[in-house]
């Protein structure tokens, strides 16, 4: 029975993996179709268009890969987990094709991923309530619900009150949001070196984040 849940599981894993490579796919395809090679974009239009796609593809293939590297440790034991993944890559695909053609609702659909994600955390713990990944699933609970309430209040404010198409401006405080966003999980949040730590923060090394760790928390 053990043996026929980890092929099972394996499958699961293994369908999930499928669904964002055929997201990432696309991503990739449609920026070159749709922004860079585009002949009716400006030079500036599109190196921020295609600023706004790399951040938006950073965040998404950061969070697969912490979801997987928790997923492996701490396997299915239901199908609860396995169907949020994938509602979290539909909206990956959401939030990546909002940031290709400029429009403001890759913030609602990111949003959504973060609450997704801290309900796939919660279902984590309750499955798993001695896993030593306890108190990083935890924090991911804890922080990604509130950075959903401030991106989606974030999110309404653009899209109702300021404009729907995104600029320059909207660009530098979405990839500022994201590097903040990155910065703090892994100052609350010491991982293990190489792989199995995940990725880190864009052009920070973790050298330079356990030092502001140590300065945060007076180690």
């Amino acid at each position: 029975m053990k043996e026929q849940e980890e092929r099972i599981t394996n499958a699961l894993l293994a369908f999930v993996d499928f669904l964002y490579a055929v997201v990432f796919g696309l991503v990739l395809s449609q920026t070159f179709t749709d922004v860079i090679l585009e002949p009716k974009k400006t030079v500036l239009e599109k190196v921020i268009n295609v600023l706004l796609v790399i951040g938006v593809f950073y965040f998404l293939s950061w969070d697969w890969l912490h979801g997987r590297r928790l997923t492996v440790k701490n396997p299915y034991k239901g199908y609860g987990r396995f169907f949020i993944k994938v509602i979290i890559a539909f909206l990956a695909y959401g939030a990546a094709l909002g940031a290709i053609e400029f429009q403001a609702f890759f913030w609602t659909c990111l949003t959504l991923i973060f609450l997704f994600g801290s309900l796939w955390a919660k279902m984590t713990i309750k499955e798993y309530p001695e896993s030593e990944d306890k108190y990083e699933l935890m924090v991911i609970l804890i922080y990604q619900t509130v950075f959903a309430i401030v991106g989606g209040v974030g999110s309404f404010v653009w899209y109702n009150y300021v404009k729907r198409v995104a600029g320059l401006l909207e660009v530098i405080m979405f990839m500022l949001f994201g590097f903040v966003f990155l910065l703090y999980y892994d100052i609350w949040i010491e991982r293990p070196e190489g792989v199995m730590g995940g990725p880190g923060v864009p052009f920070v090394s973790k050298k330079i984040i356990a030092k502001i760790r140590r300065l945060t928390f007076k180690e």
